[in-house]
């Protein structure tokens, strides 16, 4: 298993598209999937939770890089997708409008978590 596990990992790049198309969906039901959905996610989210410091969030330290990084994520990212769901999907709002709530979520790795 291990085996397979560390053959899968050094090639990520061709594993993940393989999988993707493959699709579980399409060979069996996937109901009981929405039972590993919070589990999962608490296992993903969990480990980045681990480090972090509260007494070193409230203490307001480096403003200027917060700030920063909060007028990137909800000011200029969203524009540069709603500009760029204009130019993509002209005729198609919905996909703009996804697009635009896609880019509203703070960037990190958790994204889709």
């Amino acid at each position: 298993m291990m085996s397979l596990l560390s053959r899968i990992t050094r090639n990520l790049t061709l594993a993940i598209p393989v999988a993707m198309l493959l699709g579980y969906g399409l060979v069996g039901s996937t109901d009981w999937l929405q039972l590993l959905i919070v589990p999962l996610t608490l296992l993903m989210v969990y480990p980045m939770m681990v480090n972090l410091k509260l007494r070193k969030l409230f203490e307001g330290s480096d403003v200027k890089a917060q700030l920063l990084a909060q007028v990137i994520n909800f000011g200029i990212i969203p524009l540069v997708a709603l500009a760029l769901g204009r130019l993509w999907f002209p005729d198609q709002p919905y996909f703009a409008l996804g697009l635009l709530l896609a880019s509203l979520l703070p960037t990190s790795g958790m994204t889709i978590a």
